[in-house]
């Protein structure tokens, strides 16, 4: 029986749809908020930056405007208290982000917060005054410089940048804080938009597959509001009713099989001194596995017991194919056991496919002598019970049906008294398996046929059953199953 394998989730790439496409739909999502923030980060430094410039400019115009006049009634100390007042006024909530820098008359005058800046800041801020984004750096703080150069006077006019960014972080982490929070609700919109749109849907679906699997074809579900899914909806349903049709033209024709498989064997027929009793279960619907009884005009009877390689359709069509070979080669004089034997394994190896073999133990019974002769190709070696306790094998004698044409093979022959019995059976019955994997096996076999030898022989073959039957459990047949009980009788009791 086939087995329907379960997904195993562990594996790479098994991730639901809903989670590949959220992760999909965040990850782009983040990406491009994390590039519109850096975008947006730039542009408002860079913006804040000429603010900052323009600013400083207007204020280093204004200062050298104040200054020029100071320098021409005034001496350099009134210039410097002046810078002094204008950068306190400014700057008194952030004393050391303000410079004012004055070069007149060839002398240097620094705000006094900034005294200690005085070595260097002049050569800095002119180069910063001329640069292209007017900033420069200074123990390592980033400033932006402001000047105005004319009539011998230099203002520059410097603001660290520091706070500025600082503001504009701020003002960014407040906008990411904002857009996680949409992003996260625009996740949990989108999980539930796709658990109502795909994810739900997929998995009816896959539920309504999975009963397809296991042969649950007339179940329909309902509609979807997706023309996708939809469209997947009605060519699933479509496959089930199209599986449906095709399982129940397998079924009528297996059943026409087992019928036909069940007209070739044996029904009713009495042989001349012996009881038979015997039981035939195909591991499937029908059975590799072909046993028959046949008059021959000489007055004796071939027994046959075959078990063609493997079980189900194959394995029939090879016994049924048997059974036609042995009844041609029956109709063929001299009735000479082995003869018989190498014709029917010459037809069938022209006659199956490579690789394909079976196996056959053919007994020639004569009631008139009592004798039993028999030729085993390759069958399982068959049973005699000469009185309770003595038991002979009937080996095999020769190869498997179908692998040489060429092949030879020995005859055996005893001489049978009455009471005496014979159990043949095919390798389904000491291959029978427990739930746990333990076969049945010979021993166990033997024991039971011997065990039940006062018995008729059919209640003895039907102990064999229950006791298969009882090891087996609730497993299936793993292989077909064929058993042949026999007990040499009087000539006037074979009845």
């Amino acid at each position: 029986m086939l087995k329907i394998r379960q997904p195993d989730s562990s594996l790479n790439g098994s991730r639901s749809i809903r989670t590949q496409l959220l992760w999909s739909v965040n990850l782009t999502l983040g990406i491009a908020i994390l590039c519109l923030l850096s975008f947006h980060y730039q542009k408002e430094m860079s913006g804040e930056s000429r603010k900052k410039f323009e600013n400083l400019r207007d204020e280093a115009i204004a200062i050298h405007t104040a200054v020029n006049h100071l320098a021409l009634n005034h001496d350099s100390g009134e210039i410097q208290r002046y810078i002094d007042g204008v950068c306190n006024r400014i700057c008194s909530g952030n004393p050391s982000g303000h410079r004012i820098t004055v070069k007149v008359d060839g002398k240097v005058l620094h705000s006094h917060k900034h005294a200690e800046d005085a070595p260097n800041i002049l050569e800095v801020i002119s180069e910063a005054a001329v640069a292209p984004d007017h900033q420069a750096v200074i123990h390592d703080r980033a400033i932006v410089v402001g000047s105005h150069i004319e009539n011998g006077i230099s203002v520059f006019v410097s603001e660290d940048l520091a706070d500025a960014r600082r503001a504009i972080r701020t003002h960014l982490l407040t906008q990411l804080g904002i857009l996680a929070i949409l992003g996260i609700g625009a996740a949990v919109i989108v999980n539930i938009v796709l658990l109502r749109i795909v994810d739900r849907p997929l998995k009816r679906l896959v539920q309504r597959v999975e009963q397809i699997a296991v042969g649950e074809y007339g179940l329909t579900t309902k509609p979807f509001g997706c023309r996708e899914l939809q469209n997947l909806f009605w060519a699933i349903n479509s496959m089930s009713e199209r599986l449906q049709f095709n399982e129940r033209e397998r079924h009528q024709q297996l059943e026409k099989a087992q019928r036909i498989q069940q007209h070739l064997l044996p029904d009713a027929v009495a042989v001349p001194g012996i009881r038979i009793a015997h039981s035939f279960k195909p591991a499937d619907v029908v059975a590799g596995d072909y046993y028959d009884y046949l008059p021959l005009s000489d007055g004796s009877w071939l027994i046959c017991l075959a078990d063609v390689t493997g079980h189900g359709i194959p394995a029939a069509m090879g016994a049924a194919m048997l059974k036609s070979i042995l009844l041609g080669v029956t109709e063929e004089e001299p009735f000479e056991l082995i003869s018989i034997v190498q014709k029917v394994n010459r037809r069938f190896a022209a006659t199956v496919l490579p690789g394909n073999f079976a196996s056959m133990f053919l007994a020639q019974w004569t009631p008139a002598k009592q004798e039993f002769s028999w030729v085993s190709a390759g069958h399982e070696t068959g049973i005699l019970l000469t009185d309770r306790s003595t038991v002979q094998e009937l080996s095999s004698t020769g190869l498997l049906l179908g692998i040489d044409e060429k092949a030879n093979y020995k005859q055996q022959t005893i001489t049978l008294a009455p009471n005496q019995r014979i159990l043949l059976f095919s390798d389904g019955a000491t291959e029978t398996l427990s739930l746990s994997g333990e076969l049945f096996g010979r021993e166990r076999l033997l024991e039971c046929f011997r065990r039940h030898r006062e018995a008729r022989i059919e209640f003895a073959l039907a102990k064999i059953e229950e006791q298969l039957d009882s090891h087996r459990g609730t497993a299936n047949l793993s292989d077909d199953l064929t058993l042949i009980a026999m007990e040499f009788a009087e000539m006037n009791d074979s009845e």
